[in-house]
């Protein structure tokens, strides 16, 4: 119970077919006028396969609270999977519900059956073309061979001919299996028996009925003036043929009343029955001849169906440009923008807790679909703005006054993608018409952009990931060239850092602010530990050696630069970017050249020399100064900043050696952070 208000929780399966659509709406509205309020808990899909998908789906069943629900309704004939129903019998008859199984198709282990008696209706239309059309000559069209349903029928019709002494010859008996292929097979052996077409052909349900008009059309043959038809079931798509079918159907404002009533006496605490069955009732129409076929019901079929498909194709353009705007949106308020615009009836949009930060994963329908708390995202029709707020899961929504003051239809739906759930749904439906024409394509292309949503989420993390692994083996093959002397080598970190802080500074500078971009920063800093790369090229003897180098020594030490460029071109092509790859080659392969040209490999001068590497070569510089080596003491900071000074123009770019000396301060932190350890 609800502020006063009794609650059933219905359970359905594809509402958007308009045959349950008739069931439940007229229950629904008979509910409201006992004072009940209703929740339809529904999934998309009649879960007869029970896929991963009909599984998330299922989902939404586990969200039924049994401390506000008085009462349980279970749509078996459309809800498929005997597992989940059980699972919500088990659940309901745990906190002592009545549960209600509407028309069931086979033995479940409790519940109120609520069954439908066809058996007189069918005896009175076979009846009724005897008695009153006097028909003489039948044909029948049964549905599956072994089917009960139509079996019964099939003999409450062969019973009534027996009954008034009419004969039955067996070659005007088929099998239509219920839909039309079949039904078009039997009629072509009707149509080819030289005799010509009984008097009357009885179909076992409407579905073939129907397919027996349009193939009498066809042949220019008139139902009735020529052949009666009948159906059975008074399924929605009979409301749009031609002529009408007499059939027998369910008068459902009636069973919404018949069944109402019984909900009442069970949840007052009456002892019920076991099964309680509602009949059939005979539906005489326009395919015996008892009712005119009328023209202008045929106008407002015609008009009914365009206006249909019109506003599906255009809610079908609808929904392509929404999962068009959300493929790869990952910004939150903008999602909540364009949800805003799609949704055409007020709607709670509730995702499980951690959904917008990267948890998703870990939600179904075997291990807690929903998390105790969910964010709870408000999309009103009209209202500029998407109120968030957390929220109890069992509280469903943020204010029950929401649910208990309207009369609106209140449809809970599954957000998921595949067997994970992401959260629920729960849709105020103006009218179940809406529920059927739009909500459904809504919740399927909804489910489809909380997936890709995880997804994107998903490929940056494993991207991320990858890049992280890709800048340690980077900063590996730096260590690996460094510890080759018998300092544990900080140079990578500080150089790293020292460069870090000059592009920062040169960025500022008008001649600077256009190439120094924020990534372009980002991509020198990745690069920098790579500019000596070449030396793993180099001897230890060479590289290491504590006096003086020879001649033919230091050309060997000049070949690491080309060394470098070629290492980095082989290893990291269609690894990192074209981008990365250029700076990281660039500053490999330059970083020795001198602004006055006397630099190698190439001897390139002034601008000439790519600005990473003229960038590098101030910080690498200062490093080797400021460093202790076998075959020098690290100088004083004071002394590298002087010779870096003394070098500008010569072997530094002027401009950005004066950018370097004019933060020393920081300079000098990172030389004390990172300082060389002796092994």
């Amino acid at each position: 119970m609800i502020n006063g208000y009794k609650v059933a929780a219905l359970c359905v399966s594809e509402i958007q077919n308009e045959n349950t659509q008739s069931m439940i709406a007229p229950l629904y509205q008979s509910l409201l006028e006992k004072n009940w309020r209703c929740l339809l808990f529904n999934t998309t899909t009649d879960l007869f396969r029970d896929t991963a998908f009909d599984r998330g789906e299922a989902s939404i069943f586990q969200l039924m609270d049994f401390s506000v629900i008085d009462v349980v309704l279970i749509y078996t004939q459309c809800l498929k999977c005997r597992a989940i129903v059980e699972d919500i019998l088990t659940a309901a008859q745990k906190h002592r519900k009545p549960v209600f199984l509407i028309e069931p198709t086979e033995r479940y282990s409790g519940g109120i059956r609520i069954s439908f008696d066809e058996a007189d209706a069918f005896r009175y239309l076979v009846k009724h073309l005897i008695e009153q059309h006097h028909v003489t000559k039948f044909a029948c069209i049964a549905g599956f061979k072994g089917n009960p349903a139509s079996e019964i029928r099939e003999m409450i019709f062969r019973d009534v001919l027996k009954e008034h002494g009419v004969p039955f010859d067996e070659k005007w008996f088929g099998y239509g299996n219920f839909y039309s292929i079949p039904t078009q097979e039997v009629m072509e052996r009707f149509l080819a028996d030289p005799e010509g077409l009984p008097q009357a052909i009885v179909c076992i349900n409407d579905s073939m009925a129907i397919t027996v008009c349009e193939i009498l059309e066809e042949r220019g043959i008139r139902v009735p003036e020529d052949v009666i038809v009948t159906g059975f079931d008074g399924i929605v798509q009979e409301q749009y043929n031609f002529p009408r079918l007499t059939t027998c159907r369910r008068n459902l404002d009636r069973f919404g009343s018949f069944l109402s009533k019984l909900i009442e006496r069970a949840n007052a605490g009456e002892e019920m029955k076991r099964e309680y069955v509602f009949p059939y009732t005979l539906d005489v129409s326009e395919s015996c001849g008892c009712r005119k076929f009328s023209m202008k019901a045929v106008g407002l079929a015609v008009n009914s169906i365009y206006s249909r498909m019109n506003n599906s194709a255009q809610y079908d353009r609808s929904m392509t440009n929404m999962l068009t705007k959300l493929t790869f949106e990952q910004d939150v308020e903008k999602v909540n923008e364009i949800l805003r615009y799609y949704i055409r009836s007020d709607t709670y949009l509730c995702m499980n807790a951690g959904f917008f930060h990267g948890d998703q994963n870990g939600h179904t329908y075997e291990t807690e679909p929903f998390t105790e708390e969910v964010t709870s995202l408000r999309f009103f029709y009209g209202e500029e703005n998407t109120e968030v707020k957390e929220i109890p899961q069992r509280q469903l929504v943020p204010d029950w006054n929401y649910i208990t003051e309207r009369t609106d239809p209140v449809v809970i739906y599954a957000v998921h993608n595949q067997q994970m759930v992401y959260g629920y749904l729960v849709v105020f439906a103006n009218s179940f018409d809406y529920v059927v024409q739009r909500m459904h394509q809504f919740v399927l292309t909804l489910d489809s952009c909380a997936g890709m949503f995880v997804q994107q989420e998903s490929l940056r993390d494993s991207n991320q990931r990858l890049q992280e692994i890709q800048n340690k083996i980077i900063v590996s093959f730096a260590d690996m060239v460094e510890s080759r002397d018998d300092f544990t080598g900080q140079h990578v970190k500080r150089t790293s850092e020292y460069l870090r802080i000059l592009v920062k500074y040169l960025a500022e500078m008008p001649e600077y602010a256009k190439i120094l971009t924020p990534e372009m920063q980002d991509r020198m800093c990745k690069a920098a530990p790579l500019h000596d790369i070449g030396k793993i090229k180099i001897s230890d003897v060479v590289l290491n050696k504590p006096g003086r180098l020879t001649e033919d020594e230091f050309e060997v030490i000049k070949t690491h630069t080309l060394s470098g460029g070629e290492i980095i071109e082989k290893t990291l092509t269609d690894i990192e970017s074209d981008s990365y790859l250029k700076v990281a080659r660039e500053m490999a392969l330059y970083h020795h050249e001198k602004w006055d040209g006397s630099g190698y490999p190439y001897h390139l001068s002034g601008e000439e020399i790519p600005l990473c590497a003229r960038i590098m070569a101030v910080v690498d510089v200062f490093d080797a100064l400021t460093s202790k080596r076998v075959y020098k003491e690290a100088f004083p900071a004071e002394k590298a900043f002087r010779i870096l000074e003394e070098s500008s123009g010569t072997h530094f770019d002027p401009k950005i050696v004066g950018t370097f000396l004019a933060h020393k301060e920081e300079v000098r932190q990172v030389l004390t952070k990172y300082q060389d350890r002796h092994i």
